[in-house]
């Protein structure tokens, strides 16, 4: 997971507060935050597993984070990943930053995230 978010990215986006049963499907498959977006993960309940990849392929992850309560982590731009929730009471949410000169297209989760196709 990054260290920090560039100074420059502004926040572009919130998503709403999820649990296990709101969690979009796609945070738990590989995927990844798009050219130019953070994605900055706040776990305020429970605990949620950060499994990144060093590609699109690869099914052996190369970090392995739990982040708790209170914490967050950060996912760099174009870094495959997914997610787990840990625990049956389990509520975050991400918000995302992008680099003022990328242009993102797209509606809602989609203009910030890249699934795997395939």
């Amino acid at each position: 997971m990054a260290s920090g978010i560039p100074v420059h990215f502004r926040h572009t986006r919130s998503t709403p507060f999820w649990t296990k049963e709101t969690v979009p499907h796609a945070l738990l498959t590989h995927h990844n935050t798009k050219k130019g977006v953070y994605g900055r993960l706040s776990v305020m309940q429970g605990a949620v597993k950060y499994l990144g990849f060093a590609n699109e392929h690869d099914t052996t992850p190369e970090i392995d984070v739990v982040i708790e309560a209170g914490h967050f982590g950060i996912s760099p731009p174009q870094y495959w990943h997914h997610i787990e929730l840990l625990t049956e009471d389990t509520y975050f949410n991400i918000d995302f930053f992008a680099d003022p000169d990328e242009a993102l297209e797209g509606k809602g989760i989609g203009q910030v995230v890249n699934t795997r196709h395939g």
